[in-house]
């Protein structure tokens, strides 16, 4: 579920730091014992406002933000994140993730005001319908996520309508919000500023185009580099899936594969000591060769279906370690002359001479495989055309991101504020970096993520 600015600036914070404890702490003045951060101050208090003489009081309004602002995403991202308010270590961090959040929310404030000013906040029947379904559909997914403890709460569900269950996800969620002061209007606020912040971006960038003539030569210097790396980094154009969607070479052929796998164990066990700088050849071709036998019987049952006419795709569901639903009836590209792809599984499927020809069963470290040749790999002029289509796409994406940056922080620049950096919890500037008056746009580095993310 979306969580607006904060749940993705501390998922980062979170990965870069490499911590998974909490971070919400301030040291009390005079001491170096860290104490639990003490919030005393009433949501409705302006923490954060536009100093400029040539505004209306109620024009600077407009960017005020309040505590309730700032703490609603800050208390429910690291509630959902499972981190304690009250430990005592990483006090830094967390007074450095307090400031992005600030900076984070100043942007979405322009914005959501440059939107006001345009007219852009006024929704239609159909646009409140939206935002209120995503709105539904993502309560549904947090009620969801507390299945398994109303079941536990109710006892015996298996006489328990539907409708019952799902309120007490529902009560237990209501719970788990009031818990920290918060309720489920929040999020249709969030919702909300996100639609009208994505609506005023779209309207800063809708003039922009991508023209035919830009996308075909995106398309001609892949193609280019495609045959370019080929030849000369062969492992890198076959991990390439933009050359491989381009060009290929002559003689690349589709195949399918059936894996009838040893144990995972073993295949590690066999794959680390054939990693080792001087490995025990002997000893690891002994053991794989034990494991295979133990999967041979069902290699050649497999085997003797495709001999007696059985489709490879039945084949592959039956006895398949790598069939999958999301993947049935799918080929899997060799290039010629490839340097990625096992040489025995290479050269096997290069023995093959008709599309629909199968192998005999291929000894691995894996297990045995059975490759079939299904068709010889080409790119086509329609390929082309939809490869074509997606550059358009993403060129004009790129292009529009970059406006929309542009004028943001050209917004940005335009407006300065002020913060109270002691409601927050927060180390103001020092005069050596800045003054305690910054323009906003001092605050935007700290991250292009915000509620429209």
């Amino acid at each position: 579920m979306k969580k607006s600015a904060a749940a993705l600036l501390l998922a980062t914070t979170l990965t870069l730091t490499g911590c998974s404890e909490s971070i919400l702490t301030s040291k009390t003045a005079g001491d170096d014992t860290t104490a639990s951060t003490v919030w005393d101050t009433d949501d409705n208090k302006v923490i954060a406002w536009v100093v400029d003489d040539s505004m209306s009081d109620e024009d600077k309004k407009g960017y005020d933000i309040t505590f309730g602002d700032f703490y609603s995403e800050y208390t429910f991202t690291l509630a959902s994140n499972g981190i304690d308010e009250n430990s005592s270590e990483y006090a830094d961090m967390a007074k450095n993730y307090r400031s992005q959040l600030l900076d984070l929310l100043t942007r979405e404030h322009i914005v959501l005001k440059k939107a006001a000013d345009a007219g852009l906040d006024v929704l239609t029947d159909e646009e409140t319908a939206e935002i209120n379904k995503s709105y539904e559909d993502n309560l549904l997914a947090w009620y969801n996520s507390y299945e398994s403890q109303a079941k536990e709460e109710l006892g015996d569900t298996s006489d328990i309508a539907d409708d019952v269950l799902q309120n007490k996800e529902r009560e237990l969620f209501n719970e788990y919000l009031a818990s920290f002061g918060l309720s489920e209007e929040t999020f249709l606020k969030w919702q909300t500023n996100n639609f009208i912040y994505n609506k005023m971006m779209q309207e800063v960038s809708k003039d922009i185009t991508v023209t035919d003539e830009e996308a075909q030569e995106q398309l001609d210097t892949t193609l280019a580099d495609a045959k370019r790396v080929y030849d000369e980094e062969r492992s890198r154009y076959e991990n390439a899936p933009d050359y491989l969607e381009v060009w290929l070479p002559e003689g690349s052929r589709n195949i399918k594969f059936i894996l009838l796998e040893i144990d995972s164990a073993d295949a590690a066990e066999i794959a680390a000591g054939r990693a080792e700088s001087d490995p025990d050849t002997e000893a690891l071709d002994k053991l794989r060769d034990e494991k295979l036998d133990e999967i041979k019987g069902q290699a050649d049952a497999a085997l003797q279906k495709l001999k007696n006419g059985t489709e490879f795709d039945a084949v592959l569901k039956e006895y398949g370690a790598n069939y999958s639903e999301s993947t049935e009836g799918q080929t899997t590209l060799i290039v010629k002359d490839s340097i990625v792809t096992m040489e025995s599984l290479y050269d096997a499927a290069y023995a093959l001479k008709e599309p629909g020809d199968f192998t005999d069963l291929i000894a691995t470290d894996r297990g045995y495989y059975i490759l079939q040749y299904v068709s010889d790999a080409k790119i086509t002029d329609d390929d082309l055309k939809k490869v074509k289509e997606q550059y358009k796409e993403e060129m004009l994406a790129d292009k529009q991101s970059a406006l929309q940056q542009e004028t943001v922080d050209k917004w940005l620049a335009e407006v300065t504020y002020e913060y109270d950096y002691d409601a927050l919890n927060i180390d103001p500037p020092t005069e050596s970096n800045s003054s305690d008056t910054s323009t906003a746009s001092d605050t935007s580095s700290a991250s292009d993520t915000s509620s429209q993310s």
